[in-house]
């Protein structure tokens, strides 16, 4: 007579705030699991000062703490609207001491290499230990990992960073009395302009096109709440978008009242610019608006305009490539170095593998992760005891995506971006009618 196989634990890769969530859903329904961390201390990207944290100094939320926060792990009362990055990680270190999740979790254990055992389930290789068996593997390294720098000809002479290396005006280079270019109009090139142009002798801040920016507070209250509450009240997207424009033209006023380009997309279709500091430092001239840049000659940046400036500091605040370099890209579905899973995160076949945390959305994403993290460890009851359960998710995963209400810019930075509501109650929904059928 054959032998049942004895179950493995599911291994969890990274314990930021993904992993984290990750692996309390996993131990939450009894589902055994490990959590492999190749720093020293949890917190992923929010651990300022490790080798692998991208944060600055100054570095705070851009979504208020309300619509940031894991669904069972409240942000203290007391705490700002938009807490700082030694706030997040305090909290995240609240969440793994609260559901005692460090027992679990293997610091200094860097992943090099996953492959499918034949039998079912994952090999895993990490550094100081050998290969382990798993029933399944949950990816929850975040897309921060591997900085993007602009394709851009010619060779600069100067300091040439990533944002990803900025982690004040001080380091890693001396910002003041220097001539500061700072390429990127996101969230981090935005902040490090705003920084920037409190120390240095000048700061010009390039960017490819128009942005909307929105202010963290309209009339006293975070703006991403002001939107939710439009959101509940199911206000269609044009009369969503009127009402937020007004709102953000009477707070800090519309790109073009600040000299600005007028965007060329609609407000919601690129990820939003939060910071209600920007235009105040563009009307003082405290901040120069570029276009692009077309090359480098030395000190030297050349503009598509054909302007030409010298520089000592250049800051790429470019994003970062989605990569997940110890698993074959087919393993997950991976076109044009983007993984193609359902929702954003489960894999269109297999019951034993999921990203979680691989999206970008318009409003907090702790609580989004914590959503999928429970799908992920139904999927991974569901394996074990409901065949019932299985054939549904399968089912749910072989149909069409429903299209966004919302149509994105055509470009990497938004191959992520979802848009919260929706995403949040999808995910609620699939993760209900799971647990009607798990019993």
């Amino acid at each position: 007579m054959q032998r049942a196989r004895q179950p493995h634990p599911w291994c969890v890769i990274g314990a930021g705030p993904s992993g984290l969530t990750a692996l309390k859903n996993l131990l939450a329904l009894g589902i055994a699991a490990e959590c492999l961390e190749r720093e020293a201390d949890v917190g992923g990207n929010w651990n300022f000062g490790a080798p692998s944290s991208s944060v600055f100094a100054s570095t705070r939320l851009i979504s208020s703490k309300a619509l940031t926060e894991y669904t069972d792990h409240r942000m203290p009362r007391h705490w700002p609207a938009y807490p700082d990055h030694r706030q997040c990680l305090e909290y995240l270190r609240g969440y793994a001491h609260r559901f005692k999740l460090q027992p679990h979790i293997r610091t200094h254990a860097d992943v090099e290499r996953i492959e499918p055992a034949d039998d079912g389930g994952w090999i895993v290789h990490a550094s100081g230990r050998g290969p382990s068996r798993h029933d399944g593997v949950v990816i929850a390294t975040g897309h921060n990992r591997e900085p993007q720098f602009p394709e851009i000809p010619g060779t600069f002479t100067g300091s040439l960073l990533h944002a990803c290396q900025y982690k004040s005006p001080t380091q890693p280079v001396t910002l003041a009395g220097k001539r500061v270019l700072v390429i990127g109009g996101g969230n981090s090139g935005c902040d490090i302009a705003v920084e920037s142009s409190r120390h240095a002798a000048r700061t010009v801040h390039s960017t490819r096109r128009g942005y909307y920016v929105v202010p963290r507070f309209v009339l006293g209250r975070p703006a991403d709440l002001r939107g939710e509450r439009l959101l509940k009240m199911c206000v269609p997207l044009w009369l969503r978008r009127r009402v937020s424009l007004r709102a953000i033209d009477r707070t800090i006023g519309l790109p073009w009242r600040h000299g600005l380009p007028r965007p060329d997309h609609a407000l919601w279709e690129s990820h939003p610019i939060v910071n209600e500091e920007l235009y105040a430092r563009i009307d003082s001239g405290a901040i120069v608006p570029a276009g692009d840049v077309a090359a480098f000659a030395g000190e030297t940046a050349v503009f598509r305009d054909g302007r030409r400036e010298p520089f000592d500091v250049v800051i790429c605040a470019t994003g970062y490539r989605i990569e997940h370099p110890f698993i074959a890209p087919e393993h997950l579905c991976t076109r044009d170095a983007c993984p193609r899973l359902c929702f954003n995160l489960l894999h269109p076949t297999r019951d034993d593998i999921a990203i979680v945390g691989l999206i970008q959305p318009d409003s907090g994403q702790w609580g989004l992760t914590d959503l999928q993290a429970q799908l992920v460890a139904r999927m991974a009851l569901a394996a074990r005891r409901s065949p019932r359960a299985s054939a549904w998710l399968y089912r749910q995963r072989q149909r069409p995506a429903t299209a966004a209400a919302i149509r994105y810019l055509d470009s990497p930075r938004h191959r992520l971006e979802v848009e919260h509501f929706a995403y949040r109650r999808t995910l609620e929904r699939l993760i209900a009618a799971m647990d009607r059928r798990l019993g």
